[in-house]
């Protein structure tokens, strides 16, 4: 089936109603779905990261979700569900920011019937603004200076023209032309040959509300394919918009990530799938979850799961306009800890270590409302919540803002071992406040390897990486590649320092091996004399982190 021209637009095209709204965006989230893996693939370094096309379809999908949820109504309502489930769905920095400007933009239409060219001009120029004003350093060359160009198009066709298709045309257009320029406002966008993949994002949301509004059609019909026949049926019936939210992250070999799309597309709506051939991740709204973990498990092995029941949160927000569960039975006095992992080791260590654990982390990153839901299961008066990921931080300190009866705070660890050393560093019967310099130094002083493998061929400060080539990143930052693990352990070394280090922690994730462990070991003891301990990590994409205090 495909989409038809929202209701809400006139014969000329002259305004837009809350039915064309939310048909606009419904279209937009679906456009933004089928980018989300080229997005996703613009990443300046050849290392999985934060997953920016993921991150801000995920945003989107969940406005667009809200707003079906609601049963339309008013601009004005329809407005407000956009504002409120993407502030609920942000994830990772570029999801955060996406959400920002689209709370930015309904409460430009509060309070409005219809959206002509003039408010529509408006809305995207407070956008635009939100959006530099969410972020502590804005920096050119990203999804602001995109937003920033797209409003400025916008308020000089409206001084121009009358109707609403005209504004968001010139708005993407102007918008197109800031993505192919972002590279020569961003040095490291050139070398890596890629535009912003923000504000690339941010263009195709654009397009995507661009092609609602001119009345276009997205083919979104199923491909069946005989041999997924018993998985093929599709439920009908008046509840079929809520269902299971599910989502599952499997491993297998050679798979066909546009196969597996359309296999989801048979079980349900709202799919979206992201990934390689090794490791896939897939959404979907379904009746039928069981159907969905079926299929994951003949391509592969399941990693994760998350399923969620929207009807039943559907009724828990229609009674009330609040989404956090019921309060810990006790709550002790003292301060609880948060900390958002991957990895089933981690995951272990953070909840040996008292804390209440959110999956997720470096191409997974977790929601707002997935953090403040597990601040409100710390069974402590005050909450300090460790995102564990530069990625994650932004959706956490969101989550502090819409927490209520108690204090919580964000301290931004950047990695799982910084996480570690500032969960080790806690003192429970202290206050937030009270623990917050602690727990920075001990933080502060983590350094981290991350050896693992490129998944493209790139250039990192001048040297040729190619695919599949190890790779050493120092608190993130790709630094150093080489043939062999001790060679590229000794560089990574250099370009540390020496220390001088006294503990270091080596975590084996999925794809390591013991025996590279102990190779990895034995570098860092013959330069440094540390401590060495070897233990399970269990995360993904990093074959070792090797943790150096």
């Amino acid at each position: 089936m495909g989409h038809s021209a929202p209701a809400g637009v006139s014969g000329t095209s002259d305004v837009l109603d809350g039915a064309g709204l939310s048909a606009a965006v419904a279209l937009s989230a679906t456009w933004l779905e089928r980018h989300a893996e080229r997005i996703n693939a613009l990443n300046v370094f050849p290392v999985p990261d934060g997953d920016t096309g993921l991150n801000m379809a995920l945003t989107l999908r969940c406005a667009a979700d809200h707003v079906e949820a609601a049963g339309g109504g008013t601009l004005s309502d329809v407005a407000s569900a956009i504002g409120t489930g993407a502030m609920m769905g942000a994830r990772g920095n570029s999801g955060v920011i996406l959400a920002q400007m689209l709370r930015a933009v309904a409460r430009t239409l509060a309070g409005h019937d219809v959206v002509d060219a003039a408010l529509l001009a408006r809305a995207l120029e407070a956008a635009a603004e939100a959006g530099y004003a969410g972020v502590p350093n804005p920096v050119e060359g990203t999804i602001l200076t995109v937003g920033r160009a797209a409003a400025e198009a916008a308020r000089e066709a409206a001084a121009r023209h009358a109707d609403v298709v005209t504004v968001l045309d010139h708005a993407h257009r102007a918008a197109c032309t800031s993505v192919e320029h972002t590279p020569d406002l961003l040095p490291i966008l050139k070398e890596a040959s890629v535009v912003d993949a923000g504000g690339e994002g941010y263009r195709v949301v654009l397009e995507g509300m661009l092609k609602a509004v001119r009345g276009e059609h997205i083919d979104e019909s199923p491909v069946r394919v005989d041999v997924w026949a018993d998985l093929s049926a599709i439920h009908q019936g008046a509840d079929d918009h809520f269902g299971y939210c599910t989502e599952v992250l499997f491993q297998g070999r050679a798979m066909d990530a546009d196969a597996v799309r359309h296999r989801l597309e048979n079980l349900g709506s709202s799919v979206l799938v992201v990934g390689d051939p090794e490791m896939l991740r897939v959404h979907v709204h379904t009746l039928r979850p069981g159907a969905v973990l079926d299929l994951a498990t003949y391509l592969g092995e399941i990693l994760k799961v998350k399923v969620d029941n929207m009807q039943r949160e559907y009724r828990a927000f229609a009674r009330a306009a609040e989404r956090k569960p019921a309060a810990a039975p006790r709550v002790l006095a003292g301060t609880g800890l948060v900390a958002v992992a991957q990895g089933g080791g981690f995951e272990g260590i953070f909840a040996g270590l008292g804390a209440v654990v959110v999956p997720g982390g470096r191409t997974m990153n977790p929601s707002v409302d997935e953090i403040l839901r597990a601040v409100y299961q710390v069974a402590r008066e005050e909450v300090i919540i460790l995102p564990n990921d530069r990625n994650v931080v932004p959706a956490a300190e969101q989550a502090v803002r819409l927490v209520e009866g108690r204090p919580a705070i964000v301290v931004p660890t950047h990695s799982m071992p910084q996480g570690v050393a500032a969960a080790l560093a806690l003192n429970p019967e202290a206050t937030a406040d009270e623990n917050s310099p602690g727990i920075l130094a001990a933080a502060g002083r983590c350094h981290t390897i991350d050896i693992t493998r490129a998944v493209r061929d790139a250039r990192i400060e001048g040297a040729v990486v190619e695919r599949g080539a190890l790779m050493a990143l120092i608190d993130n930052r790709p630094v150093a590649t080489a043939r062999s693990i001790e060679e590229l352990v000794g560089a990574a070394l250099g370009r540390l320092g020496p220390g001088p280090w006294d503990i270091a922690t080596i975590y084996i994730g999925q794809d390591g091996t013991t025996d590279g462990a102990s190779a990895v070991a034995n570098v860092i003891g013959a330069r440094t004399g540390a401590q060495i301990e070897i233990v399970t990590g269990g995360q993904p994409h990093d074959e070792y982190i090797v943790s150096l205090e």
